[in-house]
């Protein structure tokens, strides 16, 4: 998805690119942790707690969550953002609880659709068990217990007589 804030600083969240509208071969790329919790912020404008944030962006993702990280990519993405747009008021903290996008920047998201791929018909074979031939099953395991029941009376019967050996 792209989301376009304040009419020329666009996010490329599939990409993990911000640049401005006008020159979109400007492009800064951004870390995956970082571009998560850019989304999250896009996505919930009127504001985002820190604890949403934390699992959201890290635990979600198997990662160890702390403040400190939260602090850290939110210092890297005001950074990002002031370099590419010079826009330093975008992301305002409310403190002990969490951040907001400001309200004086509006927001819009475009869907980016990926084209449809043609449907390709496949046959699946189907697997065939042990239970849908219970006919076949039970003439092999009795083949299986007279070979068997044959093979010890060799082995115990006398050599001797069997084979007439003195």
């Amino acid at each position: 998805m792209k989301y376009i804030i304040d009419t020329r600083l666009v996010f490329d969240s599939d990409e993990r690119t911000l640049f401005l509208q006008e020159s979109p071969d400007e492009s800064l790329e951004i870390g995956a942790i970082t571009a998560r919790l850019f989304v999250e912020m896009l996505e919930n404008v009127a504001g985002v707690e820190r604890d949403y944030l934390l699992d959201a962006v890290w635990s979600n993702y198997g990662l160890k969550p702390s403040n400190n990280n939260l602090n850290n990519h939110i210092s890297l993405l005001r950074k990002y953002i002031a370099s590419i747009a010079q826009v330093d008021d975008l992301i305002t903290t409310l403190p002990k609880k969490g951040f907001v996008v400001n309200k004086k920047y509006a927001v819009n998201v475009l869907k980016t659709e990926v084209p449809d791929r043609p449907e390709v018909a496949v046959k699946v074979a189907k697997k065939t068990t042990a239970m849908e031939y219970p006919a076949i099953l039970w003439f092999l395991s009795m083949t299986i217990v007279i070979l068997l029941v044959l093979l010890g009376l060799v082995v115990t019967s006398d050599h001797h007589a069997i084979f007439g050996v003195c």
